[in-house]
């Protein structure tokens, strides 16, 4: 399985500007790493067993995705969750290995970097925002729900329904948790940015 293709890669798509940046929002490192877990569950290197999660450390080949599986195969006792917190792997490394797939260009320039991405799916998956998952594939849904999860398409992140989660098919289980963690990381930030603020009302 092409992983330069896969979740994540198009959420980080769905993350540019009209300009081809990638923005700096923390949540969507976040989802970076979340949509990364989903794509480990696709690939087969992750797996449900019961009560825990088994896992295979074969290379998948896509770099930001096997960075991931070797931080796994040194501390395997952490949960999921505290590698979406913790995983190391950001959203412009997707960006980068999209980019060394030839799946995107770039063009470095003094004020930073800007990408483009000519693949059709892309166009469609930039289209999602204000749709309902429940037409969707599938992988279209899952895309969908963490960038709602995350406001991928810069808007606030919101929660995530069972209808949505519905929408996503065998990928229900994980979206569930990584969705349900983003939704915690969201209300996080907010109580974090308006005790910074000094307010009584937080902000994103």
């Amino acid at each position: 399985m092409d992983l330069s293709n896969g979740v994540a890669a198009r959420l980080a798509a769905v993350c540019l500007d009209d300009d081809g940046r990638l923005r700096d929002f923390d949540i969507w490192d976040t989802a970076t790493r979340a949509a990364l877990i989903v794509d480990l569950v696709r690939a087969g290197r992750l797996a449900d067993d019961t009560d825990s999660i088994t896992v295979d450390l074969s290379p998948t080949g896509f770099p930001p995705a096997d960075r991931l599986l070797a931080a796994m195969e040194v501390e395997p006792e952490r949960p999921l969750t505290w590698w979406i917190d913790h995983g190391g792997v950001r959203l412009d490394d997707v960006a980068e290995a999209c980019v060394q797939a030839g799946r995107w260009t770039v063009e470095r320039r003094l004020l930073g970097r800007r990408y483009e991405v000519a693949d059709p799916q892309t166009i469609e998956d930039r289209s999602l925002d204000g749709r309902r998952p429940d037409d969707m594939a599938p992988e279209t849904a899952t895309v969908a729900v963490l960038g709602m999860a995350c406001g991928a398409w810069r808007h606030r992140p919101e929660p995530v329904s069972e209808g949505d989660l519905t929408a996503t098919g065998p990928l229900r289980w994980i979206c569930e948790s990584v969705t349900a963690h983003l939704e915690q990381t969201h209300r996080h930030n907010l109580r974090a940015a308006g005790a910074a603020d000094g307010g009584s009302v937080p902000y994103y």
